[in-house]
């Protein structure tokens, strides 16, 4: 998430594919965890993965503000 903040302050703007990274580790996460039958932590390792991309948004927005 930190990775997305403009720290330098060009204003230019990160890769759209960088909002995707959240979601592709839930994912791979989950399904690491569906080979192992855990399927409880599948589907908490696709929950965070999805919901981290929320959070994403919101401390990028607080950090660098809309």
């Amino acid at each position: 998430m930190l990775a997305l903040v403009d720290w330098t302050g060009t204003g230019v703007a990160k890769p759209l594919w960088m909002f995707f990274l959240p979601i592709a580790f839930g994912l791979v996460g989950g399904i690491i965890a569906m080979v192992k039958r855990a399927y409880l932590w599948a589907v908490i390792s696709i929950a965070l993965g999805i919901l981290s991309l929320q959070i994403m948004n919101v401390v990028i927005t607080l950090l660098q503000g809309p």
